[in-house]
This record gives structure tokens, C-alpha cells and sequence, in this order.
């Protein structure tokens, strides 16, 4: 995937759409926008432009009133764009998995088994991509 960088509106609508995790037509995403002040023109313009960075993709139609509506997808998470980020600033992927351990470790400190669990998928994940790559 060629390197996606975003202006800080761009990265605000990304970071809706990850948060809102379902397709969703420009109508929706007014509706449901809550905080941000987005109006019709804005969001058609920041999604032709995530479009072309490859960032969303029109994944459905909707019929609204007698015309159809497209909808609107993240073409990418919102963990591969920051893998991304993080790797274009100098993070190799050693550091990225320890970081990756280290946070899933804090955030699930009172089940320890759970933490080595989730652990040893990921090593069994890592391992079966390695050999695949072979």
C-alpha cells in the first residue's frame, strides 16, 4: 500500500469513521457527526479526497428518497494506518510488537492468563506468517 498521509481534517473524518465502524452515506455521517460541525459540501470534498488517497472506498448504495446514496468505508484500520505511521518515522516491526505486548499487557493487567494467552496466538500468528513468507 503506497504511504497514506492525511491533513488533520482528513485524520479527524478517518478517525469518525473508525469510531463509527459501519458503512455510512454523507446524510449519516451529518446525523450522527455529534461534536463536529461537517456540512454536505466538506464531507463530499474530504471523501473524494480520501478516495484518491485510497483511504475509504464506496462499499454500497442506498436508496434515499428517489436517488441512490453511496456508502462509505475505512479502506484501511486504524491499526495498519498507525503501523504505518510509526514504521515511516523509523519503527521497525520488533519495537512495534513489543509496544503492541506492552499495551495489550496494561490494559488487561488483572487477567495475567489472558495476557499470555493473547501472547502466544500472537507468536503462533507471527510464526505461521514467517513460514508462509518461506
Amino acid at each position: 500500500m503506497p504511504k497514506l498521509i492525511l491533513t488533520k481534517r482528513e485524520d479527524e473524518l478517518m478517525n469518525f469513521l473508525w469510531e463509527m465502524n459501519q458503512p455510512l452515506t454523507v446524510e449519516e455521517m451529518i446525523e450522527k457527526a455529534g461534536d463536529h460541525s461537517w456540512n454536505e459540501t466538506y464531507l463530499r470534498t474530504m471523501l473524494r479526497s480520501l478516495e484518491n488517497k485510497k483511504a475509504v472506498e464506496c462499499c454500497g448504495f442506498v436508496l434515499r428518497t428517489k436517488l441512490y446514496a453511496r456508502q462509505f468505508k475505512p479502506a484501511i484500520s486504524k491499526e495498519e494506518f498507525y503501523m504505518q505511521l510509526a514504521m515511516d518515522r523509523g519503527a521497525d516491526e520488533e519495537t512495534l510488537f513489543h509496544v503492541a505486548a506492552a499495551a495489550f499487557m496494561k490494559r488487561n493487567k488483572d487477567d495475567p492468563e489472558e495476557v499470555i494467552r493473547k501472547l502466544e496466538e500472537m507468536l503462533e500468528e507471527y510464526k505461521s506468517k514467517v513460514e508462509d513468507e518461506e
